[in-house]
């Protein structure tokens, strides 16, 4: 099994040693650097080749979201989790403006912070339920989101999204509905453009605010390849 390459960046020591220290005892993650400034990771990036980078917001000179707009530029292939001692909102847009891969709060749980970098790696997003809050409340009158309209999509695509915005891997999604990770992935092609977006973070923005996340149990049982 690879091991997953993470790099991280926050300013305060303590900080920085608590999540290499947390991250080290899973053994399939793999700490190949760390940063006391987003300056410091960005030129790293040109000799490392991290799967995911770890971000504090709050730093000084460049903060988290300057460095990952930077990365999600320069680096597409790089997942980025934000961290943050709040929930704020206005680092909540900001960071989904930048196509972030995951957002946490700083308190979250070990197990949270394992699962968050997980689930990114493997090219899905994870937001803190408190963050999707914020989206639902930030995002639902967003523009961005008056044109799409689910009623463009088949059954099937609307099965997709709603488990893509539960953070279910491709994988997963097609073990449920008895279809191929392929098929998946050429149906998140399809919902994309159907709905005028970019990206899988666009996606489960979409969801949330058109309050279409929920599975109900019928439609995995009724559910035909």
């Amino acid at each position: 099994m690879n091991k997953i390459k993470i790099a991280l960046a926050d300013d305060h020591e303590m900080v920085r040693q608590g999540l290499e220290s947390v991250l080290a005892s899973f053994e399939h993650f793999e700490i190949i650097e760390s940063f006391d400034s987003g300056e410091q990771l960005l030129q790293s990036l040109q000799v490392i080749s991290p799967d995911v980078v770890i971000l504090d917001i709050v730093m000084p000179n460049m903060n988290g979201i300057q460095v990952a707009r930077k990365i999600k530029k320069d680096y597409p292939e790089i997942k980025v989790l934000m961290l943050s001692m709040e929930i704020s909102s206005d680092y909540i847009k900001d960071a989904f403006k930048c196509n972030v891969d995951g957002y946490l709060p700083k308190n979250a749980d070990v197990s949270i912070l394992a699962q968050a970098v997980s689930t990114i790696a493997a090219g899905q997003q994870y937001f803190d339920p408190r963050v999707k809050d914020y989206i639902f409340k930030y995002f639902v009158n967003d523009e961005s989101l008056s044109v799409p309209q689910i009623k463009n999509l088949s059954q099937r695509e609307v099965q997709v999204l709603k488990m893509i915005s539960n953070g279910i891997s491709n994988k997963d999604i097609g073990t449920q509905l008895f279809i191929s990770p392929k098929t998946v992935e050429a149906h998140r092609n399809n919902i994309l453009k159907k709905l005028y977006l970019k990206s899988t973070a666009d996606l489960v923005k979409f969801a949330i605010a058109k309050n279409i996340t929920e599975i109900p149990k019928d439609m995995l049982e009724s559910s035909q390849p």
